[in-house]
């Protein structure tokens, strides 16, 4: 007769099984949700969130223009625009997501990291460094532009404001969206190496620079291999921060 009641603790002299789903060298504290969103629903919610951007911008335009004032040239259109493209990747992400489940932050890649992640942050962003200056050598791009477009170079606080835009924010829901969302699903069904490249060409058209093209798809690489490495998106923003920081200090 047998019991009924199995323990979930090894019997003496046997060996537990390796943890799964871990990379060398990588000790966690939780182990990693399970991703279920596929490929298909992660490009959803890129045209989602694209289709949602462009209409909200068309309503501020005609807002602002109903005012009077000239919304190419308008900071406060600049700024408020852009938040809401933001919050279009951000709700667009978590909608996509909660279809299959209730998301976490965890969910996204907001999970703790070894103190080793910092050298990996480094690794990274001189690989990064090294390749995009080969690039600016040969090709000569023009200088970056989104601090004058949002005024930073006409006041303090707009340059305060413009900064905490651009080393705080945008590293944020950057990499909620690319990384922790779509990076995530195209790699649960096209697998790592098409995951990274998809990923990585996905953030650089998205920012319509195609004189920029290659330095951001090199950095779009760089911080999805980081996410795997350290299989958390805090890594990947203080990668991220720091590129926008050092651009935005050379920008002025």
């Amino acid at each position: 007769m047998t019991d009924a009641y199995e323990s979930p603790l090894p019997s003496r002299g046997s060996v537990p099984p390796p943890p799964q789903d871990r990379l060398p060298g990588m000790e966690r504290i939780e182990d990693v949700p399970e991703w279920r969103v596929p490929a298909s629903q992660g490009l959803l919610g890129l045209l989602l969130a694209t289709v949602a951007t462009f209409v909200l911008a068309g309503i501020l335009a005609v807002a602002f223009g109903a005012t009077g004032d000239d919304s190419g040239d308008d900071h406060a259109f600049q700024f408020v625009a852009t938040f809401a493209g933001d919050a279009a990747l951000v709700l667009s992400a978590y909608f996509i997501v909660a279809r299959f489940g209730r998301p976490t932050p965890a969910t996204f890649g907001f999970r703790s990291f070894r103190p080793s992640a910092f050298g990996w942050v480094a690794l990274a962003f001189v690989s990064y460094l090294v390749l995009a200056a080969i690039y600016t050598v040969i090709v000569e791009p023009p200088a970056e532009d989104l601090p004058e477009q949002l005024g930073a170079d006409e006041s303090v606080l707009l340059a305060v404001v413009t900064g905490v835009f651009v080393v705080v924010v945008a590293p944020v829901v950057e990499e909620l969206f690319f990384r922790g969302f779509l990076f995530q699903a195209l790699r649960n069904s096209w697998g790592t190496v098409l995951g990274v490249l998809g990923s990585a060409a996905i953030f650089s058209f998205i920012h319509f620079a195609f004189d920029k093209f290659v330095p951001l798809f090199i950095l779009g690489i760089a911080l999805s291999l980081l996410f795997l490495k350290t299989r958390s998106l805090w890594p990947c923003i203080m990668l991220h921060a720091i590129n926008n920081a050092l651009a935005f200090a050379v920008s002025f």
